[in-house]
């Protein structure tokens, strides 16, 4: 009998939060639901979910959309790069699977954008088989299960969590004991301050009775921030259009940006705006933002400009039309610009 797995899927049953990729099996709508849980927590993640479902109903939907209308589904998530894998494993499934989700681990791992934990959790989830599925969650919960303190962040840490896991995953529910220890990590087993005397497998917590909950994991410090200075303009030309551009880097591939130039000044910003075909004709300064990416922080200074040509940009009158990078869409909405001028 496997006293860890009863006692977790008990607690699951009473006390699992009420998400919508928990009412179906549906292996497309799993997939979905956990690429978009990477980085990101559950509560942001359902109205995008909800809406990226009711849009795209299937994987041929997917793998026939535009390139706008799927960045427009997933402006705000951020790391762009897993919604477009996931539009380019689509078109693999729909070529080489006949549009049908596959269910065996060699076929899936091999999808853009899928790795181990992703592929175990689908098969798992959505086909019911006896796989580990090890996501941050699912490491804290048996590094400390079973006090262990070596670094989570290295890959032979990972193996012996995974394998640990793969010997509790129960037999006859699979899925449910995948959703379980997931939630347990994220609703009692958390970072910080756990709330280890309502575990339900506290009792064989050996980080718990040793006291050891505040240390384990130990995970090695990622590497410092790059820092970024820019001067930032809301630009507004003679015909009431905003002026952006589409950016063509790895890091925002096409999403749209507000003109915006790497400078300590505003004085040096205008000088390049006007070098690409643009006449400032008043500007007034409006507040500081950040904007804080994985390795990289922006520092923004924002202004609103009012010019005379387009230059190098695009007009556009309604910022809500286009997929903008969360970077400068916090800036438009808390700036009041969002919507038609």
């Amino acid at each position: 009998m496997n006293h860890f797995s009863d006692k977790l899927i008990a607690w699951y049953e009473l006390n699992k939060r009420d998400l919508p990729w928990r009412h179906t099996s549906n292996p497309y709508h799993i997939w979905v639901s956990e690429i978009m849980l990477q980085q990101t927590q559950a509560v942001t993640v359902v109205p995008y979910y909800n809406r990226f479902i009711a849009t795209l109903k299937d994987i041929k939907a997917l793998a026939d959309t535009s390139e706008e209308t799927l960045l427009k589904l997933w402006e705000g998530l951020g790391y762009y790069s897993r919604v477009r894998n996931m539009q380019q494993a689509a078109k693999v499934i729909i070529n080489h699977h006949n549009g049908v989700f596959p269910n065996r681990y060699e076929d899936i791992i091999i999808l853009k954008g899928i790795g181990e934990y992703t592929a175990g959790a689908i098969l798992s989830i959505a086909f019911n088989q006896k796989i580990s599925a090890l996501d941050g969650n699912v490491s804290r919960v048996m590094s400390r299960f079973y006090a262990i303190e070596d670094d989570i962040a290295l890959n032979k840490t990972k193996v012996k969590l995974n394998n640990l896991n793969q010997a509790l995953v129960d037999k006859e529910n699979p899925a449910t004991y995948t959703q379980a220890i997931i939630e347990l990590g994220a609703t009692l087993c958390t970072k910080s301050k756990p709330d280890c005397e309502n575990c339900p497998v506290n009792s064989g917590c050996m980080a718990f009775e040793k006291g050891l909950t505040n240390v384990i994991p130990f995970k090695s410090k990622l590497k410092a921030k790059k820092e970024k200075k820019f001067m930032t303009a809301i630009m507004i030309n003679e015909d009431g259009n905003f002026l952006v551009s589409k950016v063509a880097d790895n890091l925002l591939n096409g999403l749209y940006l507000l003109p915006q130039v790497e400078a300590e000044s505003i004085q040096y910003a205008i000088e390049s705006f006007e070098s690409n075909g643009i006449t400032v004709l008043t500007y007034d300064y409006l507040n500081p933002y950040k904007h804080i990416f994985t390795h990289l922080l922006w520092e923004m200074d924002v202004y609103v400009l009012k010019v005379k040509g387009i230059g190098i940009y695009q007009p556009v009158g309604d910022y809500q039309t286009i997929p903008i990078a969360t970077a400068h869409k916090q800036i438009i909405i808390k700036e009041g610009y969002y919507g038609n001028i």
